[in-house]
């Protein structure tokens, strides 16, 4: 039976306000326009032909609109993560239930700590960054699932591995050089973000369409000379919370 792409997603919890940061807000979170731009990320998604499945908000849990990083798509099954920050702990257990409609569901544990947004799969090989979210232990475990090569790479700089390199296609990545150094994905090629424009570097590619946040203009031009379609996508009050495009869903790939 042929599946159409499917996008699971949750919108901001009534305490998103208290989502963590790494830096001081100059500008609090709006959180009437962060519903918004959920809605209107839903909506793209859907026009691109993903089939989206909303879940409930999770109050208890302020980052849960980061979806991304409760669960890991390993070909046929899903990892639920063990998550570093304590505010964070039990939210991956609310996924359970609806990765078990899709995949065989495995749960990792203590001392093992991983985001998905840490997680980037590129052509036969899978990156694990190793940030203040994500341990060297996270390798080995992501390892025992998996018999393609799981590579540790350093993450400076950035909240996650994705806040710095998104993959645009199948060998073309994005990458800011100013957090995350090239040399791991030598076997690729890649575009830089403009100067100043570092937010950009997370972006998200649904059947050859590439979701760009908006407000970063250079990074855009670049990514449109390569040929691709690039969509800018309104995430103001997520990048407030380290947050960008690829962390506001889990995307299950399409089955024949």
């Amino acid at each position: 039976m042929n599946t159409p792409l499917t996008a699971l997603v949750r919108p901001p919890a009534a305490t998103f306000l208290q989502a963590l940061s790494r830096h001081k807000k100059q500008v609090p979170i709006d959180f009437p326009l962060s519903l918004r731009q959920h809605r209107f990320y839903v909506e793209t998604l859907v026009s691109l032909g993903v089939k989206v499945d909303v879940l409930e908000p999770l109050d208890a849990f302020p980052d849960s609109t980061f979806i991304e990083d409760n669960a890991i798509i390993l070909d046929d099954m899903a990892l639920l993560t063990s998550m570093s920050a304590t505010s964070r702990r039990g939210e991956t257990l609310q996924l359970k239930a609806a990765m078990e409609r899709h995949y065989k569901v495995e749960i990792l544990e203590p001392p093992v700590f991983v985001d998905g947004g840490d997680v980037l799969q590129v052509g036969s090989k899978i990156f694990v960054g190793q940030s203040t979210r994500t341990n060297s232990l996270a390798v080995e475990a992501i390892a025992k699932f998996t018999r393609r090569p799981v590579v540790p790479i350093a993450v400076n700089g950035a909240l996650h591995l994705k806040s710095a390199v998104s993959c645009l296609t199948g060998e073309l990545l994005l990458i800011d050089p100013e957090k995350l150094d090239p040399a791991p994905f030598e076997d690729h090629s890649w575009i830089e973000v403009a100067h100043g424009e570092s937010n950009a570097a997370n972006c998200l590619t649904i059947n050859g369409t590439v979701l760009m946040p908006s407000g970063y203009p250079e990074t855009r031009a670049l990514v449109e000379k390569r040929g691709l379609e690039v969509r800018a996508m309104p995430v103001s009050e997520f990048e407030k919370a380290d947050g960008g495009l690829t962390c506001l869903s889990i995307l299950i790939p399409k089955r024949t």
